[in-house]
């Protein structure tokens, strides 16, 4: 378990019918069954997704100019006194798909009283780009969440880096993983905004 503070665990019909019919009488296959990617994310509503809060001064917007084909780590902190990691942003020298010594600007807009992120670009992303949230001292469980979950430790192990898609209004669940306890890293596919979410 992570590191969250223990005092607070505790039947076929009309045209399509007939063709089936007549493709059965006269021999014919059905086409095979679309296969489904086990790496796309899950789309759920975001109204149904419970985005994780947090309780702590919030970091402040920040925008960083780098050089495309180096490696670069922006990391977000929450304001004083403790100025604890609130995020780490990642782009391997893969990052952009533009021509490696591109110059690249690269603004970062956390989103108020949540753990969630607006990630923009003026290069277009490529693949490799991550974020890595870090909640070890301002994670804040909605009450909904424990009413869902039934207790915050579930909750945690429920969530996961999702990708806000306004056009559709539904929230992509990352696949995401743990590099350390409290920490939860997901992919960073596009610009857009990124919340830590568990959904039912």
């Amino acid at each position: 378990m992570t590191g969250i503070s223990r005092a607070r665990r505790g039947a076929a019909s009309g045209f399509g019918g007939v063709a089936a019919l007549l493709m059965a009488a006269c021999g014919g296959r059905s086409a095979s069954p679309s296969r489904v990617d086990p790496n796309a994310p899950r789309l759920v509503p975001s109204s149904a997704a419970i985005v994780l809060e947090t309780s702590g001064p919030p970091p402040s917007d920040t925008t960083v100019e780098f050089t495309t084909g180096v490696p670069r780590v922006i990391v977000l902190r929450h304001g004083p006194p403790e100025n604890a990691v609130f995020a780490e942003v990642s782009f391997p020298p893969t990052a952009f798909r533009t021509d490696s010594g591109r110059a690249v600007t690269v603004e970062l807009r956390p989103r108020p009283g949540v753990y969630g992120l607006d990630i923009l670009s003026n290069q277009p992303l490529a693949q490799g780009a991550s974020v890595t949230f870090k909640y070890a001292r301002y994670f804040l469980a909605p009450a909904r969440a424990r009413e869902v979950f039934g207790s915050d430790v579930l909750y945690e192990k429920a969530l996961s880096v999702g990708q806000l898609l306004p056009s559709t209004a539904q929230l992509g669940m990352l696949p995401s993983t743990r590099p350390a306890p409290d920490n939860l890293r997901g992919p960073v596919p596009a610009a857009g905004t990124y919340l830590v979410a568990a959904a039912p």
